[in-house]
């Protein structure tokens, strides 16, 4: 079957590509397809299997001031002030380390961190913070000695040390981390995700592939194209090159 060209084929085409020439043109390049989804399976599936287990613990503390704030701006703002008076002095966070016996860098230990406060309905204020160790056990450790120094710092913070004029009543660790077994997707997860991933990609490059071909390939390609029946098909006999 000579098909070397498509183009005048083309007013009798549907404008809309149909499943089964996608499906077909999937199944020609599958090579392609395949070699794209497990390249990139076995991408994620190498890094989750290889990346550090990432275990994270939260605790929290409660603590209120003496003198509520009128309005919910500057209930937020005494809020952070306590936060801000209470964690700012190098010995706040050397002292967690050394509490939780902890041992690793100044920017590790930031980058694991995560603290927050927030003003509760109830008019009270309370301050979380999370912690990612290796291990369940490092992870609710720290997050402990965390919130156990916040509460005892914030309840020495007085009258003269806060711009609100009112110091703070009460702060005390409302809920203590636990360890967690969960650390986060696993590996599996990763590579099912990755293999989607690599499947679009692979199949979008057959498509585009395809779609600059200028010719057919068998009688199969030309009844998915033409989404018409092949009554015959003539072989090509012409030569490779010319003889004599």
């Amino acid at each position: 079957m000579t098909s070397t060209d498509r183009q005048g084929w083309q007013d009798g085409r549907r404008d809309a590509t149909s499943l089964a020439e996608v499906l077909h043109v999937l199944k020609g390049r599958r090579l392609l397809v395949v070699g794209a989804v497990l390249v990139l399976a076995g991408i994620a599936l190498l890094l989750g299997l290889f990346r550090e287990p990432a275990y994270t613990a939260e605790a929290v503390v409660g603590f209120a001031p003496r003198e509520a704030p009128d309005d919910e701006g500057a209930q937020q703002a005494f809020a952070q002030e306590v936060f801000s008076a209470a964690t700012s002095p190098g010995s706040f966070s050397e002292g967690v380390k050394e509490e939780a016996a902890w041992r690793g860098t100044a920017g590790e230990f930031s980058d694991r961190l995560d603290p927050g406060v927030s003003v509760l309905g109830s008019g009270g204020m309370e301050m979380r913070v999370s912690f990612s160790g290796r291990e369940p056990e490092e992870a609710a450790r720290v997050a402990n000695a965390y919130a156990e120094m916040f509460a005892s710092e914030a309840g020495r913070l007085g009258d003269e040390q806060l711009s609100a004029g009112t110091g703070v009543a009460e702060a005390a660790v409302m809920r203590r981390a636990v360890p967690s077994e969960d650390s986060g997707p696993p590996a599996l997860l990763y590579a099912a995700v990755a293999a989607g991933v690599g499947l679009l990609l692979g199949g979008g490059a057959a498509l585009s592939l395809e779609g600059r071909s200028g010719g057919w390939r068998d009688v199969r390609d030309a009844e998915v194209t033409l989404r018409a029946p092949v009554l015959g098909a003539i072989p090509d006999y012409s030569p490779t090159e010319n003889e004599g």
